[in-house]
């Protein structure tokens, strides 16, 4: 989600001179008491804002829609998981396209206050069976814990903070402990042998260690739309792995030197 900042790079430049000038605590605390609501035009879907970084995040997704490609997304789309959902945006985004049917899907991030809005917006919208679930994917075994870095942006934190992206991004991180959970059992828990229409991964860096780690999953998963950062894999790498379980590379949407976005579908050949 950190590409946020590079789509945006006017309205991050304000949102960091904000932060600098030590507005953003201020600003923040403002829209926790007096959040915006907002509801999309067209299906009536329901979003709101609570943090001066969703700002940008809802401007891209939802104003300039230029986050993710529509016409990728499979026909009549009705199962997804979003892995780094952050505050519930892209179900939103997705509620907003299905156009009045049904979802079902699991909403996982590492950050429980995320986690919170993630579920706010479920409710909100009408979603009994969109679960918002506090967790950590690729980086343990199930039921154990393992170290999450929360940035004081709600949309750039990390498993893993390298020393090039504290000098990057410089503000206050804060190491916390999340409980490391296996996205096959939660989706066969809620949902036993459905099939997965969309995968969203976006887990700063951890996405190689959690295709290697569900294998299982994968293969009840139809489609991926994954964001890349060149300190956990390249898109090779990434490529080679989903090849090995039987994806195919459809596009690249976006692509910076740092990170980048793709669509992969599987062969049904």
């Amino acid at each position: 989600m950190r590409r946020v900042f590079v789509n945006g790079a006017r309205s991050a430049a304000a949102l960091r001179a904000v932060q600098k000038l030590g507005l953003h605590q201020i600003g923040n605390r403002w829209l926790r008491r007096f959040p915006v609501i907002r509801r999309l035009s067209g299906s009536g879907v329901i979003y709101r804002t609570t943090r001066l970084a969703s700002i940008l995040l809802a401007d891209e997704m939802f104003e300039k829609g230029s986050l993710y490609d529509a016409a990728l997304l499979p026909e009549n789309f009705s199962t997804f998981a979003d892995l780094g959902c952050n505050v519930g945006y892209f179900t939103c985004w997705l509620a907003h396209l299905a156009a009045g049917r049904k979802l079902r899907g699991l909403m996982l991030d590492a950050n429980p206050a995320a986690v919170q809005e993630a579920r706010w917006h479920a409710q909100a919208n009408q979603m009994p069976e969109i679960y918002a679930i506090n967790g950590i994917v690729g980086e343990g075994p199930d039921g154990q814990s393992a170290e999450f870095f929360l940035y004081e942006s709600n949309i750039c934190s990390t498993s893993h903070l390298t020393q090039e992206l504290g000098q990057e991004l410089k503000g206050k991180w804060q190491k916390i402990s999340v409980p490391c959970v296996n996205i096959g059992s939660l989706w066969q828990k809620h949902f036993g042998d459905t099939r997965c229409h969309l995968l969203k991964i976006d887990i700063e860096g951890s996405e190689m260690n959690f295709l290697r780690a569900e294998p299982a999953f994968l293969s009840q998963v139809d489609s991926i739309l994954i964001e890349w950062h060149t300190w956990g894999s390249t898109l090779d790498e990434i490529k080679k792995i989903l090849a090995e379980h039987n994806f195919t590379y459809v596009k690249t949407i976006e692509e910076s030197e740092k990170m980048g976005t793709a669509f992969f579908r599987r062969n049904t050949v």
